[in-house]
C-alpha cells in the first residue's frame, strides 16, 4: 500500500485482499501504520463486525454477528449495541486501537472495560448484576 493512498483505497485493498477470510483480513489491519489503523478502525470503510474480528481475534455469538454487521465502524464512537444481558446492555466502543465496552441500564453506565478481554469481563459483570 503506498503512502498516497486514500483511507478507502487501503480499505479496498484489504478487503480484496482477505477475500473474506477473516484471520487474512485481521493480519492485514495488523500490519498497517498505527495511525491509518486507528482511522480505519473507526471508518466507514469497514463495518463494525470486521472491528471486532480485529479487537478480539474470536467470532462473537451469531445474534452479535447480525448486529454488527449492520453497523459501519464509524458507529464505534459512540457504541453499538453487542448484547443485552437480564436489565443490562453491552456496548461495544473503540478508542484509538482499543476496544471498551459499556454495560448499561438505558443511558446510564454501571461499568467499563477495556482491553482484548473486556467483553467477557463485561459479561461476567452483568450476570452477577442485580
Amino acid at each position: 500500500m503506498n503512502d498516497d493512498a486514500t483511507l478507502f483505497e487501503i480499505a479496498d485493498e484489504l478487503l480484496e485482499y482477505a477475500d473474506e477470510d477473516e484471520e487474512r483480513l485481521v493480519h492485514a489491519i495488523l500490519k498497517l501504520a498505527p495511525g491509518t489503523r486507528s482511522e480505519l478502525l473507526t471508518s466507514d470503510f469497514l463495518n463494525a463486525y470486521q472491528v471486532y474480528l480485529y479487537l478480539f481475534r474470536e467470532i462473537p455469538d451469531e445474534l452479535i454477528i447480525d448486529r454488527l454487521l449492520l453497523e459501519p465502524a464509524s458507529a464505534l464512537q459512540r457504541g453499538v449495541l453487542l448484547e443485552e444481558i437480564d436489565l443490562v446492555d453491552l456496548y461495544l466502543l473503540v478508542k484509538g486501537e482499543m476496544p471498551v465496552i459499556q454495560v448499561r441500564i438505558q443511558e446510564e453506565i454501571l461499568a467499563t472495560f477495556q482491553g482484548r478481554d473486556s467483553h467477557h469481563l463485561a459479561i461476567r459483570f452483568a450476570e452477577e448484576y442485580e
